[in-house]
């Protein structure tokens, strides 16, 4: 008995693989030509869980044992082995449907549904990929092969003293607007200094001299 199920991706329906698979092959076995049906390495670690009609996930069947994150020196064995489950044990409905889950961590997720039985054909080997439709996705994602950009927030593109300014002026034109603010600057301080002396002149000081130079 041959199986054929339909593999889609959950983000893009338009996206699909038709497998075919015998019925006494493992769910290993399916894993395997799923990931070579999109292109994908087989790298990381892998689930399909039972279904009903809605895509909820039910039973697991696991590619291999995950570390328990409650205790890192234990290995958390899932009920099922995807190397001990032929695929006949566990299809009940003419439209067995199992979400299949690759890389925990990325999340790829499919959802899988038989959609007939097929004759066996003795020249073929199984399983095989009977049917593509549109281009998977890229597996690992880049902008235009390059790293982000890290921008420093602690830059600072100010000039700290006069010395630093003279120093990034970049023509004569600018060191001669740098030249005239300092200019106004001592000005300004001179008026200052001015203004202040004239604070503390006291006339009456001057008065009392001349009157006594006249004696």
């Amino acid at each position: 008995m041959v199986y054929r199920f339909k593999v889609t991706f959950e983000d893009n329906e338009d996206i699909y693989r038709e497998i075919e698979i015998k019925s006494p092959q493992t769910f290993e076995d399916f894993h395997n030509a799923i990931i070579q049906s999109i292109g994908f390495d087989n790298q990381h670690n892998a689930s399909f869980f039972i279904s009903d009609d809605y895509w909820r996930k039910g039973e697991e069947i696991a590619l291999r044992a995950e570390i328990d994150n409650n205790d890192k020196r234990k290995i958390a064995e899932p009920k099922r082995l995807m190397n001990k489950c032929k695929m006949a044990s566990l299809i009940d409905d003419p439209h067995q449907k199992f979400v299949y889950i690759y890389d925990p961590k990325t999340a790829w997720t499919f959802l899988v549904e038989l959609l007939k039985i097929v004759p066996d054909d003795v020249k073929a080997s199984y399983p095989k990929c009977a049917k593509t439709i549109g281009e998977s996705p890229k597996q690992y994602q880049t902008i235009n092969g390059l790293p982000p950009v890290v921008i420093d927030e602690d830059f600072d593109d100010e000039p700290h003293n006069d010395d630093d300014a003279y120093t990034n002026a970049h023509n004569d034109d600018e060191t001669a607007l740098l030249e005239g603010e300092e200019g106004e600057e001592q000005i300004e301080e001179g008026g200052e200094l001015a203004d202040a002396e004239s604070d503390d002149f006291d006339p009456s000081e001057f008065e009392g001299h001349e009157d006594h130079e006249e004696d």
